[in-house]
């Protein structure tokens, strides 16, 4: 890679090209221009996205604002088309449901996952390169400031500074964690630290042309407004849960 302004200060890695990868490196490139080389490493064939809708808050939109994107982010937001924020009902009852409330647009941004992350895409600087097919497998650390990263097809690329957005498997933790000082981290714990555990806690979405809801139901609530339906049933403990 060539910079028009001489050779970069460093090299910056990033692993996972996810929104935070993503973000990240629209940031670097808005405020360090061409003096950081970026390299942004994907393990898939392709930028993709898990997951339907998202909210950007009111505080997240305030800390993006000086990367120029808030009019895209608007543009693709529900609230562009709607003058309130969403309706919530509670639907799950023999009457057919009511409306419990409506809120107005101050608390966040409703957007489809896919179209912030092509926002953010198209917004990369020339400075980055992205890498795919490229899943990190370890690193190894040269110097103080100089590392080594392994990939799982058996190739290796150095940089200078490394940064961990590749998810929940992430392998740049489990480096971290496996090669710290074991009088920093207890060894007993190392598994806690490094894997991730689940919680316990399930959340249940689904998504489905609003063309197929025209057909079977065409005057429903959620074909003319953002519509969030709210479901509860009783546990065994005897409370509601939603």
């Amino acid at each position: 890679m060539s910079f028009s302004s001489g050779s970069p200060k460093f090299r910056v890695a990033i692993c996972g090209a996810g929104i935070g990868g993503l973000v990240l490196a629209v940031t670097i490139g808005k405020f360090a221009d061409r003096d950081i080389q970026i390299d942004l490493y994907e393990a898939h064939d392709t930028i993709t996205t898990a997951g339907a809708g998202l909210v950007i808050s009111r505080r997240t939109t305030e800390m993006i604002e000086p990367l120029g994107l808030n009019k895209e982010l608007f543009n693709v937001s529900t609230n562009a088309h709607h003058s309130r924020g969403p309706k919530f009902r509670k639907s799950d009852i023999p009457e057919g449901g009511f409306e419990w409330f409506s809120r107005m647009n101050t608390a966040g941004s409703p957007m489809h996952r896919k179209h912030l992350v092509d926002i953010l895409t198209q917004n990369l600087p020339s400075s980055c390169t992205v890498h795919f097919n490229k899943r990190l497998t370890k690193y190894d650390k040269l110097s103080a400031r100089s590392l080594v990263l392994h990939f799982a097809d058996e190739s290796f690329e150095n940089t200078d500074v490394l940064i961990g957005a590749d998810g929940i498997h992430s392998s740049v933790r489990k480096t971290l964690f496996e090669a710290m000082d074991r009088d920093l981290v207890d060894p007993s714990m190392l598994r806690h630290y490094a894997d991730p555990s689940w919680t316990g806690t399930l959340v249940y979405r689904a998504t489905f042309p609003a063309e197929k809801l025209l057909e079977t139901d065409p005057n429903n609530v959620a074909l003319g407004d953002f519509i969030i339906v709210s479901l509860w049933k009783s546990g065994q403990d005897g409370r509601d849960n939603f």
